[in-house]
């Protein structure tokens, strides 16, 4: 009898220490299949501002990015974010000092610094806007997933005029953490409150 109680207590402790085994192993598989899966958002960059200044990802370490790919013909979309994030900077109040509001274009055809520069006196006057080479724009949008067409859309007939298109893009607003790191999305419809909440968040780590 005692042999028997002996053997079933070593039976259940081996069979606790493998589900334990178990689980601690598929709990680390699981965490390395998210490492590798979570996508790669971000990087650094060399763009050129509306000053006319050469600007690299790295000058704003230290300081939360609100990153948002626009063009300034864009007719709806792109003003209504911009707006958004102008709000979201004011709820932050001397919060926002910490934050770096980056309005990078994707016609740079067109966004040359001087147009970026009269766009943005439309909106918060820390905004940063950036543009650059063909190449360039398309590498920055690359390294943040960020999609736009790289050719013109007409315009609605009725409302053209010359020299004016559409471009194409996806319009997220990424939050960059203070290292520079990918933290989330917002869409480009979220409320200043969502807004200013989750760069509230990042501030209180």
């Amino acid at each position: 009898m005692r042999k028997t109680l002996l053997f079933l207590v070593a039976a259940l402790i081996g069979a606790t220490s493998f589900l334990l085994w178990m689980t601690g192993d598929r709990t680390t598989q699981h965490q390395q299949m998210e490492m590798i899966t979570e996508p790669l958002i971000g990087g650094d960059f060399t763009l050129t501002d509306q000053n006319g200044h050469a600007v690299r990802a790295s000058d704003f370490r230290g300081r939360i990015m609100l990153v948002f790919f626009g063009f300034t013909h864009c007719p709806d979309i792109c003003p209504v974010t911009m707006a958004n994030l102008s709000q979201a900077m004011t709820l932050l109040g001397d919060k926002a000092d910490q934050v770096a509001p980056i309005f990078i274009t994707v016609d740079p055809e067109r966004d040359t610094p001087p147009v970026l520069a009269d766009y943005l006196s439309h909106f918060d006057a820390r905004f940063v806007g950036l543009t650059g080479t063909s190449d360039q724009i398309k590498a920055v949008a690359a390294a943040y997933k960020s999609y736009y067409a790289d050719h013109a859309m007409p315009i609605q007939e009725g409302h053209h005029h010359a020299g004016e298109y559409n471009v194409e893009h996806s319009a997220f607003i990424y939050l960059m953490g203070m290292d520079g790191k990918y933290v989330r999305l917002f869409p480009n419809n979220a409320e200043p409150q969502d807004i200013a909440r989750g760069v509230e968040r990042v501030l209180a780590r």
